[in-house]
């Protein structure tokens, strides 16, 4: 026995010798070398918490159908369950370091070929058998660190549907109050093109018009009606949209509360402004890059265990207990039962299969590192092109609001001055084709001012950091502050 002791206490003294994960770049060194110190594209900078950065929309319908959305949709719960999974199979690898104990009964009643009464035999037994396999060489270690890196990933990846539904959400939000208002403006513009259909009419009765300028005021209303019947699709294809996100039937949209857009909708207007926010800070944020950088660990950790398969691996095996049996006739006979084995095991000739299974996991992981720069770069871009569409947006939507000024006023002057017979009826048509233009213009360049919004913000990473990985970004942050 003590010679047993001896051998696993000179078993555990070898993990000192224990195999390490392949080495790679941290995270604050890969963003140091690749973000640039600070955007191209200024932005006037605004202290906005991108933690919820849909509260700076100040629409209290869009904030109750963001949260109703995260908390129901079934995709993030789908994303929520594979985090457990992920904790399921960390718990089994941390259990396989740990040794073993299992409990055993027997009990069995049986006749021998012997003369009676020797020939009937009882016997019962109990025991407990410990089994542990010592991680000498930390082939287990890293597979449990492997498996460690895969939860982390899923945990961010929970975080990336989390920012991509609330993302997702608020752009359809703001489609729907685009395709409300674009049905406004046709209405009106309707009612406005029957008034000069009326007119020329009544022109007509008098003499003071003729059957052309009639008829081009009614091709004129027709194509416009035509229009309504898209628009209103397009709501109902926006209404059913968030009714899915939300995790309801499309026939369910009448309890969203968002058919009824009231007299005047209204696109939500962002703040002009973005988050005080590095080039670096914003990596750090993004989920997609910390899922790539868990990969990344998760490979590293892999060729680890690829590259411990080249040691021996040891098992040990305890048990005891007692055995009580009875003769028919004889007294009963207990025997304490104990045994110990230790076995080892150790590759000699496996055909290079071991060699290639470690180079396999090693380009994966070359693969990985890749795969977390090209992330990189990607979410650079996308910050980049959001925060250029944000400051053109802003430029285009006050140019259009002084535009369509001018073209109500033209209308009216034009209206005004074909009803003294001081113009014709094709100014008056030009007016009202210039209103609409520029009506329509200023409606979608208000819905690309808040999608870029919206797209900005999804591309700085919306702040989830609900996996508790708060002070390894400050950290980070931190560190590649001290770097540039």
């Amino acid at each position: 026995m003590k010679k047993l002791v001896a051998e696993i206490i000179a078993s555990l003294a070898l993990a000192a010798c224990a195999v390490q994960p392949a080495t790679h770049a941290d995270l604050p060194a890969t963003v140091n070398a690749t973000a640039p110190a600070d955007w191209n594209v200024d932005v006037p900078k605004q202290v906005i918490d991108p933690t919820a950065w849909w509260n700076q929309f100040n629409d209290p319908v869009m904030h109750e159908l963001v949260a109703s959305v995260l908390n129901d949709n079934l995709d993030l719960q789908a994303a929520i369950e594979r985090v457990k999974q992920a904790q399921a199979i960390t718990t089994q690898r941390r259990a396989a370091l740990l040794p073993q104990l299992d409990a055993g009964a027997t009990g069995s009643y049986s006749r021998q070929n012997t003369p009676p009464p020797l020939g009937y035999v009882k016997q019962a037994g109990v025991g407990l058998t410990l089994s542990w396999t010592p991680d000498v060489f930390g082939g287990e270690r890293l597979e449990l660190l492997a498996s460690q890196a895969r939860l982390v990933g899923r945990e961010h990846a929970a975080d990336q549907v989390r920012l991509a539904l609330a993302a997702d959400t608020a752009a359809a939000y703001v489609d729907l109050r685009w395709a409300q208002s674009e049905l406004k403006i046709l209405q009106d513009n309707q009612a406005i093109r029957e008034r000069g259909l009326r007119l020329t009419q009544r022109r007509l009765q008098y003499g003071l018009s003729t059957k052309l300028d009639v008829a081009r005021a009614q091709n004129q209303l027709s194509d416009l009606q035509s229009r309504i019947p898209r628009t209103q699709a397009t709501i109902q294809h926006q209404l059913s949209l968030i009714a899915v996100y939300s995790g309801r039937a499309p026939e369910s949209i009448d309890k969203l509360m968002l058919a009824d857009a009231g007299d005047a909708p209204v696109i939500p207007v962002p703040a002009t402004g973005a988050p005080q926010m590095l080039p670096s800070e914003a990596l750090l944020r993004r989920p997609d890059v910390l899922v790539a950088y868990a990969s990344v660990q998760q490979r590293a950790a892999e060729v680890g265990v690829a590259r411990a398969e080249r040691y021996p691996k040891f098992s040990l095996r305890l048990s005891d207990g007692l055995l009580a049996s009875s003769y028919l006739g004889l007294p009963t006979l207990t025997d304490n039962l104990f045994s110990a084995a230790l076995n080892a095991t150790s590759p000699i000739f496996n055909a290079g299969r071991i060699t290639a299974e470690i180079e396999q996991n090693e380009s994966k992981m070359r693969e990985s590192e890749l795969h977390l720069r090209q992330t990189m770069l990607e979410a650079l871009k996308d910050v980049e092109d959001t925060r250029s569409d944000l400051v053109s947006t802003t430029e285009s939507t006050a140019r259009l609001t002084e535009a369509l000024s001018a073209s109500d006023q033209s209308l009216t002057l034009s209206t005004q001055l074909y009803k003294g017979g001081a113009a014709s009826f094709l100014d008056v048509l030009d007016a009202q084709e210039s209103y609409l233009r520029d009506a329509d213009a200023l409606n979608q360049s208000k819905r690309e001012h808040a999608l870029a919004a919206v797209a900005l913000y999804r591309s700085l990473g919306g702040g989830w950091s609900v996996t508790g990985d708060d002070d390894v970004i400050k950290t980070a942050n931190a560190q590649v502050k001290e770097t540039k």
